[in-house]
């Protein structure tokens, strides 16, 4: 692409035209974008885990206590029910962080791309793959996870 355009990649990410003095502090810049990008996926990721954890935790034990211990019913099915929204809040959470931590490449024609939330819920998957349509060639794949765009 970039041989098409007649820029190099440092043009590319800066979305502008460089002359030689300004090129060694684009590349810079640049570089340090991608690495803040990088850990901001990984900070995402950790996040993930442990909201995930959180809320297995908690409503599970909202789940276990309201069978458990001799209650009213009115109290038992307000444990239930708010055992039920932790589950629900916790799972939505962490589908919208997972969504926007780096993107999927598609294994037919190597483009990166970031899936609807409804594409990333209903993809099948694996721990680093997820059934996708490519949003370049439209072709079906199981595109791996990529954590830098």
């Amino acid at each position: 692409m970039t041989n098409a355009l007649k820029i190099n990649v440092n043009e590319l990410l800066s979305g502008e035209c460089l002359t030689a003095s300004e090129y060694k502090e684009k590349a810079e810049e640049n570089m340090m974008n991608l690495m803040n990008e990088k850990e901001e996926s990984k900070r995402k990721i950790i996040l993930s885990v442990i909201l995930c954890a959180l809320t297995i935790l908690s409503s599970v034990t909202m789940f276990v206590l309201s069978g458990a211990l001799e209650i009213e019913l009115w109290l038992r099915i307000l444990l239930l029910l708010i055992g039920t929204i932790v589950v629900i809040g916790g799972i939505g959470v962490v589908i919208a962080l997972d969504v926007t931590t780096g993107t999927y490449e598609c294994q037919k024609c190597n483009t990166r791309f970031v899936p609807t939330t409804s594409a990333y819920i209903s993809g099948l998957h694996t721990f680093t793959k997820r059934k996708l349509k490519c949003l370049n060639c439209g072709e079906i794949s199981y595109c791996k996870k990529r954590l830098m765009h």
